[in-house]
């Protein structure tokens, strides 16, 4: 697993303000990877271990605070080499952190990706997407990405949680009865 997206929403929750507040940090982070790549690259031909091991830390900490798995799990056998030994990693040792590194970037921007569409805040369409789910119509997936900010207020945080879970993996029969729940909770609550 590259990455750990729960570590991030985590950081983020469902505040607005938290989201801006670190979106621009992550998205420097993203663009800056590929310079941080030919930098890096670079002080492996040039057999520079300090700027390799100050590199590959820097990295490491960056995403790993934001949730990233693979990528430390590399880094740190690589780093305790270079700090002990003072030696270079091995050319297929480092081509795989490279790859790793380009790979959860790009994980990265995705994620971060789904934040970037206005999110529609009015409430949805529960029973016609009710429908979608039933028919496992991909179109309850995009609606979903669509529609956070009204999911969220009609199912509240937690139930909202378990709704994108159940989202994410494509569990749309799991999603379409926790709908039908809540929908027939709503109608019996005295309006």
């Amino acid at each position: 697993m590259l990455f750990n997206f729960s570590v991030l929403e985590q950081l983020i929750g469902f505040s607005q303000d938290a989201f801006l507040h670190l979106s621009p940090a992550v998205a420097q982070l993203i663009a800056s990877t590929p310079l941080e790549i030919q930098q890096l690259t670079l002080s492996y031909q040039q057999k520079d271990p300090k700027a390799v091991e100050h590199s590959l830390h820097k990295l490491r900490g960056s995403y790993a605070t934001l949730g990233a798995t693979a990528l430390p799990e590399l880094s740190r056998p690589l780093e305790m080499v270079l700090q002990q030994q003072g030696q270079l990693p091995k050319a297929a040792e480092f081509a795989r952190y490279l790859e790793c590194l380009e790979q959860t970037s790009a994980a990265l921007d995705l994620w971060l990706s789904q934040f970037q569409h206005s999110s529609d805040s009015s409430l949805p369409d529960v029973l016609q997407y009710i429908q979608y789910l039933e028919n496992n119509d991909m179109q309850a997936y995009s609606l979903f990405q669509l529609q956070r900010a009204g999911w969220i207020t009609y199912l509240g945080p937690d139930d909202f949680v378990l709704m994108e879970q159940d989202i994410m993996a494509l569990n749309f029969v799991a999603v379409a009865q926790r709908l039908k729940q809540s929908a027939s909770k709503q109608a019996k609550e005295p309006q």
